[in-house]
């Protein structure tokens, strides 16, 4: 097996066994048996900062029966990058009664910090994608950026979130024309298949129109792109929606809690016309101390969504129950960033027409431009 020729599958998270040529005897360097063996084994892992590396584990010796493999070195770290073997003859072991796993447990646990989310080892598992990968940096790919007046310019971008029907991606370089995005910044991208049935990534910068607050403000723009985008879940839908996102006043329902002092006052006062219930009616009761307004939270599963609508009346039945605070979407994406409760996202309108912003592009929206003039 030889990596030029399979790509990154077969040895990620994989046992490979690599020809202990010359080159790489320092990397086996103070391990048992280094000076007998005339094999090394490693264990694939993707360091998305170095590209796909070989964890060394053990020096190992082939025969005709087989490999023999000895003991490993967990004080010591030692690790091959891919380019180094890409073009080796090598062997992978499945190791399906995990022998190979159980006897060099502390070495892979040490791995345990490349570890990604499960977003991302979902787009490592979409082949359709590979036509676009960086050969040894799995999860850099080759994007092209289009404008209107500018050349298609294709930007190396690392996946670093997955949406629905769309990747989120960090800009690894500089474009050379003025997209109005920059190296570090963040973009969502598409995949789409072309004539010869070939698969490119590409994300449409072109500005959108500009807007006024009072374009804004009834939130029936909002409620249009949303339904637009669940109508046809495309990116020109999608960047719709996060752009008027990003100028958008929401609606945030939530539970008013009052100090001590004011629970102690108000439940005084209840006492006191309890045997004359009448009396409340009419009855102020004016606040001393702070009044925290705590937004309410959704469950859906084991995962937390954190609510808010287009408009105060979107809230419905539900709404009854709280109280109505409006605020800016720049505002709500760190209360929603910072909540106990870590929400997989924000829901809007989740009674209605409801569409989820996922945490991931959260970061996407605050550094957007605004449209409003």
């Amino acid at each position: 097996m030889i990596y030029k020729d399979t790509g990154f599958r077969p040895f990620y998270h994989r046992f490979i066994a690599v020809p202990m040529k010359e080159s790489l005897k320092e990397a086996i360097k103070g391990f048992p048996l280094a000076a007998s063996g005339d094999y090394i084994l490693t264990y694939g892992y993707i360091d998305q900062e170095r590209g796909l590396t070989l964890e060394v584990l053990a020096a190992a010796r082939k025969s005709e029966d087989g490999f023999r493999f000895a003991a490993g070195n967990d004080k010591v770290r030692s690790f091959i990058r891919i380019g180094a073997v890409a073009e080796d003859e090598v062997y992978y072991f499945e190791d399906e009664k995990g022998e190979l796993a159980g006897r060099y447990a502390n070495k892979l646990e040490m791995l345990r910090e490349y570890d990604v989310s499960d977003e991302i080892e979902e787009t490592r598992k979409m082949t359709f994608l590979d036509g676009c990968r960086d050969e040894n940096y799995i999860d850099d790919v080759l994007v092209y950026l289009t404008k209107d007046e500018l050349d298609p310019e294709g930007c190396w971008v690392r996946i670093i979130g997955l949406g629905d029907h769309y990747f989120i991606g960090r800009l690894l370089n500089e474009p050379d024309q003025d997209f109005g995005y920059h190296e570090g910044e963040r973009i969502a991208f598409f995949v789409n298949k072309t004539k010869d049935d070939r698969f490119i990534c590409y994300s449409d910068l072109n500005p959108s129109r500009k807007l006024t607050a009072e374009d804004l403000e009834d939130g029936s723009m909002l409620e249009a792109a949303i339904r637009a985008f669940n109508e046809e879940r495309n990116q020109e839908h999608l960047i719709e929606i996060l752009e008027i996102l990003r100028d958008s006043y929401v609606w945030v329902p939530c539970n008013a809690v009052m100090s001590e002092e004011d629970e102690k006052r108000l439940e005084e006062m209840l006492l006191s016309l309890q045997d004359n219930p009448e009396a409340l009616v009419g009855e102020q009761f004016v606040t001393r101390g702070e009044t925290r307004m705590i937004p309410d939270i959704l469950q859906s599963g084991d995962a937390f969504f954190f609510p808010v609508f287009s408009t105060a009346e979107a809230m419905g039945e539900y709404g009854e129950s709280f109280s109505k605070v409006q605020k800016h979407m720049l505002e709500v994406l760190p209360l929603a960033r910072n909540n106990d409760r870590e929400p997989v996202g924000i829901v809007i309108n989740a009674f209605t027409e409801p569409f989820v912003l996922d945490k991931e592009i959260w970061d996407l929206v605050e550094g957007m431009k605004s449209r409003v003039d």
